[in-house]
């Protein structure tokens, strides 16, 4: 699969978990990053390039953008970690 699609399969993915319209942009600098910014109607999910070489990454990246846009407010670190261990 090609990187683009992977990223479009991302970004289609979060937006039926949400039924929300999202915004995707793939960080290149920060391999790791991983971040949603809630400000406009339309949330910006920032996750880093680790989501096209990492699967397990892309899981956890697509589990903390729903967990924040369905809570309305960025989550934070230990609290998504508690999130993880229910799931």
């Amino acid at each position: 699969m090609e990187d683009n699609e992977f990223v479009e399969r991302i970004q289609e993915k979060i937006e039926r978990m949400t039924g929300r319209q999202v915004e995707l942009r793939i960080d290149e600098e920060d391999a790791g990053q991983m971040g949603v910014e809630l400000r406009d109607d339309i949330p910006l999910v920032i996750l880093g390039n680790n989501v096209r070489q990492y699967s397990g990454f892309a899981r956890m990246g697509i589990e903390y953008a729903v967990a924040c846009i369905r809570e309305e407010r960025a989550i934070d670190p230990m609290e998504f970690h508690v999130l993880l261990a229910r799931n």
